[in-house]
């Protein structure tokens, strides 16, 4: 049985760490996949640099340069978004059969199986700063057809897609309401004492003295009604006996604009 110190105890070793710490962080570990380092630093208790020099420690592997170590053998092995996701790059081909990549740790199984499940070669992994690999990341690995139609990403268009369609939505049903009020209803302009309604050829307006006005043209009718009346009572009643020179639209529209006059 090893008796390899694990991270957690090599931390509180070096006073980075407390148990309390140490605890906290494996209650936070449990049901995932995250590694503990990463959950420390996450939580602001250790930086990735003293994780970086305690992992060295733990796997006795130098922090090697990934601007140094890199070769253009490697270009393509990995596609962003694996890289991306674990913080790892591959660096060269040891042989046919095994790749070395730069990783910010190691002792991450589950980014190991991935790699060497989509490469089909064995990984041996070296330990890097994880701003290198962000940075060699950039300029290294170019953005495949991988990158573009893996599930991760087809998740993220799903949400935009979704959320462009909603907006269109909207939108849609905004222009079709306005429409729809506007073909129903037409236009209402308010100015000083006096409200006009217009539509169907017809303009209906109501003075603040009480005065109303029907300008326009009936459908079944020669000529233009411009003629002024002294309530909206009486203007419904012309409006009801001219009801055959106006067309069924016409009538409807302008006893609804006169019924909001009251």
């Amino acid at each position: 049985m090893s008796d390899k110190k694990r991270l957690g105890e090599l931390l509180i070793d070096a006073g980075l760490i407390t148990v309390a710490d140490c605890n906290r962080a494996l209650k936070m570990q449990v049901g995932g996949n995250r590694r503990l380092g990463r959950i420390l630093v996450k939580m602001g208790i250790i930086t990735s640099d003293q994780l970086l020099e305690t992992l060295s420690a733990q796997f006795d592997s130098p922090i090697i340069s990934v601007a140094q170590e890199y070769n253009e053998s490697a270009k393509g092995m990995l596609p962003r978004y694996l890289c991306s996701r674990y913080d790892v790059i591959p660096l060269c081909l040891e042989s046919d059969k095994i790749l070395r990549v730069a990783m910010a740790d190691p002792s991450d199984i589950e980014a190991i199986a991935d790699i060497e499940n989509f490469t089909g070669k064995a990984v041996q992994p070296c330990l890097a700063r994880q701003t290198d690999i962000q940075r060699a990341i950039q300029k290294y690995v170019p953005i495949s057809y991988s990158d573009i139609f893996n599930p991760q990403r087809h998740t993220n268009y799903a949400r935009i897609a979704s959320a462009v369609a909603l907006v269109l939505i909207i939108v849609v049903a905004g222009l079709t309401h306005r429409f729809y009020v506007q073909t129903k209803y037409g236009t209402i302009t308010r100015s000083g004492t006096s409200t006009i309604y217009k539509n169907h050829d017809l303009m209906v307006g109501l003075e603040q003295s009480g005065k109303t006005t029907l300008l326009g043209r009936g459908n079944h009718a020669s000529g233009y009604y411009s003629i002024t009346f002294d309530s909206p009572t009486a203007l419904a009643d012309f409006v009801e006996n001219k009801k055959s020179d106006l067309s069924t639209a016409q009538y409807e529209w302008a006893m609804w604009a006169i019924s909001h006059f009251h």
